[in-house]
Parts: structure tokens; sequence; C-alpha cells
């Protein structure tokens, strides 16, 4: 080569750079196609509380159910926050409440044993063959008491948001990676009892 001469790019790393840039993109839009969401949002007031309801669609992934039907303890996370909002100034979170929905498989009994915890305290606790109960249990979120209604001062504005913390992912086997949905944010309205919004 000729002094001055400069050598053209690699062909064998610029196939290598698209290869894993292609990789990337891959599974980048097959997220976006399956990723887990939260759906059938709702927020109402009952029994002096103001409490939230949800659904966490696509949360059980292929990888996941091969870890329950293995024997593994498997737990989804829900947070939820009950926020003040203030003008001009950050929101305050005047609630929280942290909901675990737990099942554990025995491959001798094929029994699922399901617990549901709030708080770290146990509110719920079945057995049940039934597969499709399983997965109602753990990704289903039916009535959670969030904060007493009378806590939340007339005249201001309150919103609940909520969060699902599906757990540790492996990207290409190599790479963890925690997942969670989107938050989600609901209006409250203080003082009426029954009334509630939703989101689907």
């Amino acid at each position: 080569m000729s002094r001055g001469a400069t050598a053209g790019p690699d062909p064998t790393m610029i196939l290598t750079a698209f290869g894993l840039a292609a990789l990337i993109l891959g599974a980048a839009l097959d997220d976006a196609q399956s990723s887990p969401s939260l759906t059938d949002v709702r927020v109402f007031a009952a029994d002096g509380q103001i409490r939230a309801a949800c659904r966490l669609r696509d949360a059980i992934t292929p990888e996941m159910a091969e870890e329950i039907a293995a024997g593994l303890e498997t737990t989804l996370e829900y947070r939820f926050q009950v926020v003040r909002r203030r003008s001009g100034w950050i929101d305050e979170v005047v609630a929280r409440r942290r909901v675990e929905c737990s099942v554990r498989h025995d491959a001798l009994t094929r029994q699922y044993t399901l617990t549901r915890r709030v708080d770290g305290g146990v509110v719920d606790t079945q057995a049940t063959s039934d597969e499709a109960a399983m997965r109602d249990f753990v990704t289903t979120i039916g009535d959670v008491p969030l904060i007493a209604a009378d806590r939340l001062e007339a005249g201001r504005e309150y919103y609940v948001r909520v969060r699902g913390d599906i757990g540790l992912m492996w990207r290409f086997y190599l790479i963890p990676w925690r997942l969670n949905t989107d938050w989600i944010e609901m209006p409250v309205a203080p003082g009426e009892e029954g009334s509630h919004a939703t989101r689907p």
C-alpha cells in the first residue's frame, strides 16, 4: 500500500454491524407488539375508601409460564399511588400501596398455591389446579383500598397512578432487564361515594 493511502471499511465488520442493528430492532419491535400493559383501570369510592382495580395484559410470557410450571415462585407487583396535584410545584404523593400476587406450582399435586399481599401483609391465599384461575389471580386486581376518602381535602385535585412490575427478564439471554408497564393516571373525585373513573 502506498504512503497516504487509506484502507476501505471492512465488509465483514459492516455486515456484523448491520446484523446487530437488525437484531436489536427486531427485539424492540417484538417488545412493542407484546409488552405487558395495564387495562380496565378503575378508581372509585366505596365504604369510605378510595379504591382501585386493574388488569395486567400480556404479563405471563412463555418464559415465565415455563418457570411457573417448573415450580419457581413467581410474583407480579402492582404499585398504586394517590397523588395531590400542586400547581407550579411537584405533585405530592399522599398514599402508596404495593400489591404482590404470587404463584407456586407443585408438580406432584398439580396445584397452584396463590398468595396476595398488600404492603407485605397477606390478604388472600388459595389453591387451585385450574391454570386459567391462576392466571386471573395474578393478573387481576379487583379492589384494593388506597386511602380513606375523608383524608382528601375538598377543593384539591387528586389522581391515582398505577404501574405493573413484571420482574427481571433477560435480553438475548445475557442482559438483565427490569420489565415494567407505563404509569397509568386516573382522576379521583373525593367525597362522592360510588363515583368512579375508568380507562380501557
